[in-house]
């Protein structure tokens, strides 16, 4: 559908119809009322920015996520506000600040975006004493370089490469890992098949501005290009261009007679280990800024290709070896491992000329690919180990953007090899190709060494067995919080576009939690895409966990989505008792189930079982509709068993039964 032409738009309907356009047009963004924005903000009761456009708030959605909110103050900026949105909607990339919805109402123009924890780079740089080593800027740099190359590129939904516009510290975002989030859209343009567009409204920051749109209203991808090259400065300098702490002409004349770029440097990061990449960063960022022939600034692609170049030396003290040979090896290895046909996951470019791929960038649906001396980088050679399994190790590892990592590196175990290696293969192409914010998410692959080595994102409170069976307060909130999502997160497997997925293995240490304790479904190992081949067997004891495992399924092979929702009762019983499938009691071992069926064909009452912890007396009949529901999911008879769609909407109606009580108590 071909977007909105730019137009004045003043009659009321008109501007109704844009904003109703934009919301239907892009169903990954939410459209919330005034009301719903006072009720996330608790009524704009903590303010965390200020700027010309209005004030941003910190706020809380209904699902626990914090997320920031941008309150318009100027009635007259409606059509760019909704230009704004229907910009920011169209990306989707782990440096780009998530757009998450929006209200366009009569009397306000509310944005509400994903929150980022550390504040900007501008205040990091300028407004603070942390020290931010060689390695960690270089990181913020790729990420916002990452960001900016996938904007300029042709992949977006309107065919049109997108112009920042605005870059600079200020609108550059640091999470807890100081990984660079690109933000604010506000005065970005589409460029319609990479064509020159013109303004003589010229907008931004003067210092970070490009002197060819400033003179002449001139917007081109290679604007950003220029103004990312005066953040490079900024980063290694740590001197505010805006204050004139420091002169693009002073690097450029350093460079140019190869002495005195030293004494422009923050003294932190000015050692002479260091100096070699230092210069060649100097000397990138001041290309960035050539100003007499704007062709001559590079892409931004190729500036992130030399930036990811320098932090492999900065982090590993290597030297870098030539992208072709390294791209080869990963090939010729996933050859002759079968990958490339069971898996699917490389491109015809990369076969027709990998001489023109970067080492460790290999890109398929935003999954890159990475070669063994990445992944000795990545994870410090292997020196910070999150878990150890029967057929992996799982490895704490940081990206070039900062971004933390698990490293999943399977280790040789008693199974058939091709049962292996199929295994693996399918559960990386499933995983590439589904997205959903309760499902971990694959973000790379390693092909050239003996087994695949998967990348994750990273879970930063382990797994949701690892808070069950430790001694920490677990709340029945919590609990119903995380099988909530859980289960939201199976329906959406279940009923996927990309085709059924039955997830074959779910049980508590698959279920992993992050900082905010939000759940990620993860080991995927045993899935299978059921409109595939909907007689795939496979051998169930190599992969998963048999106290979670459907009978049926067992004694059968029978694949079919009721499987998981077998294993999600199991989850669930878990989650009320705090007991094991198979749990030790008075010196002999009872298992979980039929312990569960007594208790309720003989008290009518799961209450014997339930953990001791969360049984408030105003909780009893909550616990008893979890118990109940997990009974139904763990019938022998298969068609009897609820889908995880019916799972998921009786839980969220238990989750608001447990929330009215709670209210009820507290007046009390």
């Amino acid at each position: 559908m071909e977007l909105l032409k730019e137009k004045n738009i003043t009659h009321v309907s008109q501007r109704d119809d844009k904003a109703k356009w934009i919301i239907d047009n892009y169903s990954n963004i939410r459209s919330f009322t005034e009301h719903d924005i006072e009720k996330i903000t608790s009524n704009y009761s903590t303010l965390i920015g200020k700027g010309g456009f209005g004030e941003v708030f910190k706020g809380v959605l209904d699902d626990e996520h914090v997320v920031a909110v941008k309150r318009y103050i100027r009635g007259d900026l409606r059509e760019e506000f909704m230009e704004e949105v229907r910009i920011h909607a169209q990306m989707s990339h782990k440096n780009i600040v998530k757009l998450i919805g929006c209200c366009i109402g009569k009397n306000r123009m509310m944005m509400v975006t994903e929150f980022v924890s550390n504040g900007n780079l501008e205040d990091a740089l300028h407004n603070s004493d942390i020290s931010i080593p060689l390695s960690t800027r270089l990181g913020i740099a790729i990420g916002c370089a990452e960001a900016l190359s996938y904007m300029h590129s042709m992949h977006l939904s309107s065919r049109s490469l997108i112009c920042h516009g605005d870059i600079k510290p200020g609108n550059i975002l640091l999470d807890a890992n100081l990984t660079a989030k690109v933000s604010d859209f506000g005065i970005s343009k589409s460029l319609s098949g990479g064509i020159t567009r013109w303004t003589s409204n010229v907008k931004g920051s003067i210092a970070y501005m490009d002197p060819i749109y400033y003179r002449e209203g001139r917007v081109t991808s290679k604007s950003d290009v220029y103004s990312f090259g005066v953040v490079l400065l900024e980063l290694i300098a740590r001197k505010s261009m805006k204050e004139g702490g420091i002169s693009c002409e002073a690097f450029r004349q350093a460079c140019a007679k190869g002495k005195g770029l030293r004494e422009l440097l923050d003294i932190e990061i000015a050692e002479e280990c260091n100096m070699n990449i230092l210069e060649e960063i100097a000397k990138l960022a001041t290309k960035c800024m050539i100003v007499d022939n704007i062709k001559k600034r590079p892409q931004m692609n190729d500036v992130a290709e030399h930036l990811r170049t320098w932090i492999f030396e900065v982090r590993n003290g290597g030297h870098e070896k030539a992208a072709w040979e390294l791209t080869l090896k990963i090939l010729q290895n996933a050859v002759k491992k079968g990958y490339m046909h069971s898996a699917g996951i490389f491109s015809s470019s990369l076969m027709s000329n990998p001489k023109k791929q970067n080492f460790g960038i290999f890109r398929s649906n935003d999954v890159r690919f990475f070669t063994k001396e990445d992944l000795s980088g990545i994870t410090r050679n292997k020196s910070h180990l999150l878990g150890k399994g029967a057929f992996c190790d799982v490895y704490k590892g940081t990206l070039d953007d900062n971004t933390l990592v698990a490293v999943k590196m399977y280790s040789e175990f008693s199974c058939d090899e091709h049962l292996r290696d199929s295994s693996i293969s399918t559960s990386t192409t499933i995983m590439s190709q589904i997205a959903h914010k309760y499902i971990i998410k694959l973000l790379g692959c390693c092909f050239d060494a003996d087994l695949p080595i998967l990348i994750y994102e990273y879970a930063a409170k382990g797994s949701l067995n690892d808070i069950l069976y430790s001694k920490e307060d677990f709340s029945l909130e919590l609990r119903l919080k995380i099988a909530v999502k859980t289960a939201e997160a199976l329906e959406f497997l279940h009923s996927s576009a990309f085709c059924v997925i039955r997830h074959g293995n779910v049980n508590p240490s698959n279920i992993l939690l992050d900082s905010n304790l939000m759940p990620k479904v993860a080991g995927f190992t045993s899935s299978r895409r059921l409109a595939e081949n909907n007689n795939y067997q496979v051998a169930p004891m190599e992969f998963s966990h048999i106290h979670y495992m459907d009978p049926i399924h067992v004694q059968s092979g029978h694949l079919t989505v009721k499987n998981d929702v077998y294993s999600f009762g199991v989850v669930l019983l878990e989650l009320i008792s705090r007991k094991k499938p198979v749990y030790h009691y008075h010196d002999e071992n009872r298992h979980l189930i039929p312990e569960f069926i007594r208790a309720y064909e003989t008290a009518k009452s799961g209450k014997v079982m339930f953990d001791e912890g969360i049984m408030a007396e105003e909780d009893i009949d909550v616990l008893e509709e979890i118990g109940r529901l997990a009974m139904e999911c763990v019938r022998l008879e298969i068609d009897e068993r609820p889908t995880m769609k019916e799972v998921a909407e009786r839980l969220k109606m238990i989750r608001t039964m447990k929330e009215s009580s709670a209210m009820v108590a507290a007046r009390c």
